[in-house]
C-alpha cells in the first residue's frame, strides 16, 4: 500500500512473506450483496421474535471486547458506517466455525484499542447477520475489512497478526489526515465503557457530537472544582485540540507549514494535525525545532502551545516525558 493510495492487501497474503500455513477458508453464509442503505431502511423497522435474543447474545460478545470495539448487527450497521466518516475503522467478519476467528477478533480489538479512540471496530457474526455478511459481500471468514466513509475494503482473509496489524494501522491512519479524518471519539463499547467507570462519559459522547463548546464546559467545571485535577485540566486542552482540527483542510494546512517554516501558526496547525493523527512524536519535534531556530514572540507562542499539546496528550505518557527533556535542551 502507498499513503495515498489505500488498497486491499492481497487478502492477507503479503508478497515477499514467508509462506505459512493457511487455514482452510470457510465459505459465509451469504451469496450476492444488498445495498447497505436499503439494508439500513429495513433494520430501522425489524422488530420481530428474535430481537431479545440477538441483544442477549450482542451484549455477551461485547463484554469480551475494547472499548472502542463493538458487535454490529442489522440495526447498528448504518450508524457504525457513519461513525466511519469520522475516524477509520476496521470490522472483522467471523464465524464459530472458523478455528481463527477468536485470535483474527484478539489481534484487530488489541491493536484498535491501543489507539484509544483514533480507530473504531466492528465485529460480526456471518451466521447470525446473514443480510450484513450480503451487504459487506464477505465471500469467506474470518475477513478483516478497513472502513472509510462507510466503505468497506478488504484487507485480510483467515489468520491475522500483529504486524500486519500495525502495518494496517499506519496506512489507514495516513489515508485518513489526507482526507481530512483525523480525530478521535469517545468509546462505543457499553459495556466496556462501563467497566472503565469513565469520570468524563458524558462529555466524551459531546464530543462525539461535535458538541465541543459544551463538552469543554463540562471539563471546565471540574477544574474549578478542583484545580489539581490533572485529567479535567487534558480534558480541556483536548477539547480545545479537537475543536481546531475539525475546522482544518489537511491538506491545506500541511501546504501552508511546508511552504512557510517560519511562520509560527502554520507550524503550530500542522502539529496539532499531527497529534490528532496520533504522529505525536512528530508533532512535538516539529515544534521543539521551531522553538531552538526562533527567538521573540514566536518562540513563546511555540513553546505555550507545545506545553498545551503535552497536556492534552497527557502528563503521563512517555512521549510527553521525552518531548519535556527536548524541549529543556532546545531552551538552554
Amino acid at each position: 500500500m502507498s499513503s495515498s493510495s489505500f488498497e486491499p492487501q492481497g487478502m492477507g497474503q503479503d508478497q515477499g512473506a514467508p509462506e505459512r500455513q493457511v487455514e482452510p477458508a470457510v465459505p459465509a453464509s451469504s451469496a450476492g450483496a444488498v445495498d447497505l442503505s436499503a439494508l439500513s431502511q429495513q433494520a430501522q423497522h425489524a422488530a420481530n421474535a428474535t430481537a431479545s435474543d440477538q441483544a442477549t447474545a450482542t451484549s455477551g460478545m461485547e463484554a469480551t471486547l475494547g472499548q472502542w470495539a463493538t458487535v454490529i448487527t442489522e440495526q447498528s450497521l448504518q450508524e457504525f458506517a457513519q461513525l466511519s466518516a469520522r475516524v477509520p475503522a476496521f470490522m472483522v467478519a467471523y464465524s464459530a466455525r472458523s478455528e481463527s476467528a477468536d485470535a483474527v477478533v484478539r489481534v484487530v480489538d488489541d491493536a484498535v484499542e491501543a489507539q484509544a479512540g483514533k480507530f473504531i471496530l466492528g465485529v460480526v457474526d456471518v451466521d447470525e447477520q446473514p443480510r450484513v455478511a450480503q451487504a459487506l459481500q464477505i465471500q469467506q471468514v474470518p475477513m478483516v475489512l478497513a472502513i472509510l466513509g462507510g466503505r468497506p475494503m478488504p484487507l485480510f482473509a483467515g489468520p491475522v497478526d500483529a504486524e500486519q496489524m500495525a502495518a494496517a494501522l499506519q496506512e489507514l491512519q495516513q489515508v485518513a489526515v489526507q482526507q481530512g479524518m483525523a480525530s478521535t471519539v469517545p468509546p462505543i463499547n457499553t459495556a466496556g465503557a462501563e467497566a472503565t467507570g469513565g469520570r468524563f462519559a458524558e462529555a466524551d459522547a459531546l464530543v462525539a457530537q461535535g458538541e465541543y463548546d459544551a463538552a469543554r464546559a463540562l471539563y471546565e467545571r471540574a477544574v474549578e472544582e478542583n484545580p489539581a485535577d490533572a485529567e479535567a485540566e487534558a480534558g480541556v486542552h483536548r477539547v480545545d485540540l479537537l475543536k481546531r482540527v475539525s475546522a482544518f483542510d489537511a491538506q491545506a494546512v500541511r501546504d501552508a507549514a511546508a511552504s512557510r517554516p517560519d511562520d509560527v501558526q502554520a507550524q503550530i496547525d500542522v502539529a496539532d494535525l499531527d497529534v490528532v493523527g496520533g504522529h505525536v512524536d512528530d508533532a512535538f519535534l516539529r515544534l521543539i525545532r521551531f522553538i531552538g531556530a526562533h527567538h521573540g514572540d514566536d518562540r513563546e507562542t511555540a513553546r505555550v502551545h507545545l506545553v498545551e499539546l503535552f497536556s492534552a496528550v497527557g502528563q503521563n505518557d512517555p512521549r510527553v516525558a521525552a518531548g519535556r527533556r527536548k524541549l529543556a535542551m532546545s531552551l538552554f
